[in-house]
């Protein structure tokens, strides 16, 4: 069935029922209070403390005040209805607080009592329709979680209306990922097909678009990672290949991973887009096989912005030999200057960067990179450091490099630094 049809049907579904929301909000405007509250049964799945927060499911979904410990909420999470708060002012609906569990009283509020799921569900989904601000996007949650009701459709149609708020259809477009879990169910389809369509459409706003990319790489447990594939493959676009590659490194999915592998050997990717292949690569579901296959890519790579990533992201890394391979490529006089000083610049981020570059002050012939050194030097506490500073102070054929190093020690509390100014000081 096509999606069209599908969205179709799902109004004619609802069209019986639009008397009961319509009753429903009559009685919301009519309340003489301007708090409003009501309850409904929720979808399987949902808990909360009735007061504060809810998890909609999936362990991970939490909405509300919430406390998170090692990814387990301290409260309690218990199964229970779903109670809405809704606030006006002048008749206005203003704010919506939705919660579940046990059920709590709100102060001041005129409580409706328990509705039905789809009369709840009718009337949150016109809100979304017809009501701007943020009160349109959170009218979604309780929408979304009463018991019984698939609001996929009235989502879907949301979430392709460009004159809904921007925040409203970026809410429907993550329920609508989050709920196709399914691989090979139709929704999961109609999903990725929509989330597809928009990340294509260059009249969408760039946030939109990037948003529907990074919900590919987690819909229906690998579903949209083809498609994510073909859009990074092809450079007709830069921007949508640039940025499903990032959403493709977001992935744990073995086909992302191997993708990316094979990516940072191409020649013909734009530097924007090899740059997004080799951060991905070396993001946080990096490999020791990722590392290794980045250094030994740093000879082939075809531009100094690949290069400097290259080193960046090997430099985050962090491990010992990560830093010995950035003194080699600052040794390297095959590399330009620029390159060699940036490899200087991270070793001096590193733990012991500052021992491990001591040896090579006395093999640099550029100022510019014996600068880069006295600046290492000077960040380290260590013995060693201070006394090349030292040496360097006092011995070094270059006045401006002998200043650099007096700076540098003129900033440590070392005793012997001190000593060692007053004796240059006075000569």
């Amino acid at each position: 069935m096509q999606l069209g049809a599908l969205i179709v049907t799902g109004a004619l579904v609802m069209s019986p029922r639009v008397g009961g929301a319509q009753s429903l909000a009559s009685r919301i405007q009519s309340a003489a209070s301007p708090r409003v509250q009501l309850e409904f049964p929720a979808r399987a799945g949902v808990c909360g403390d009735g007061q504060s927060f809810l998890s909609a499911g999936g362990g991970s979904s939490y909405y509300g005040n919430v406390n998170i410990v090692n990814g387990i909420p301290t409260q309690e999470c218990a199964p229970g209805p779903v109670r809405v708060v809704i606030d006006r002012a002048d008749g206005v609906i203003t704010d919506i607080e939705t919660v579940a569990g046990p059920l709590h009283p709100a102060d001041g509020a005129t409580d409706l009592g328990t509705v039905t799921a789809r009369d709840a569900s009718d009337y949150f989904i016109a809100l979304t329709r017809t009501t701007d601000g943020r009160a349109s996007r959170q009218a979604i949650l309780p929408a979304a979680i009463a018991e019984g009701v698939d609001v996929s459709p009235q989502l879907t149609a949301i979430a392709r209306d460009q004159n809904r708020p921007l925040d409203t259809r970026r809410s429907a477009l993550s329920w609508l990922a989050r709920d196709g879990t399914d691989e090979s169910s139709a929704r999961t389809t109609q999903t990725t097909d929509l989330l597809l369509g928009i990340a294509r459409d260059e009249n969408e706003t760039q946030g939109l678009r990037r948003q529907a990319l990074n919900l590919l790489a987690r819909v229906g447990h690998g579903t949209g990672i083809p498609a994510l594939m073909q859009l990074a493959s092809d450079n007709r676009d830069s921007w949508t290949a640039e940025q499903s590659m990032r959403a493709l490194a977001q992935s744990d999915d073995p086909r992302a991973r191997e993708f990316l592998r094979k990516q940072v050997r191409r020649s013909d990717l734009s530097d924007a887009i090899l740059t997004a292949v080799i951060r991905g690569l070396g993001g946080s579901q990096a490999t020791g096989q990722d590392i290794e296959l980045l250094r030994s890519s740093f000879a082939t790579v075809p531009s100094d912005r690949a290069r400097t990533s290259i080193m960046e992201v090997i430099a985050q890394h962090g491990t010992a030999a990560d830093t010995q391979w950035l003194l080699d490529i600052a040794r390297d006089v095959q590399q330009s200057v620029d390159t060699r000083r940036r490899a200087l610049d991270l070793v001096a981020r590193s733990t012991n960067g500052a021992t491990k570059a001591l040896t090579l002050y006395d093999t640099m012939n550029d100022p510019t990179l014996k600068e880069a050194l006295i600046r290492i030097y000077g960040q380290s506490s260590d013995r060693a450091s201070v006394d090349k500073l030292i040496s360097i102070a006092k011995t070094d054929s270059s006045y401006t490099l002998r200043r650099r190093a007096v700076a540098s020690l003129s900033k440590t509390q070392d005793p012997r630094a001190l000593q060692a100014l007053q004796e240059i000081t006075t000569r």
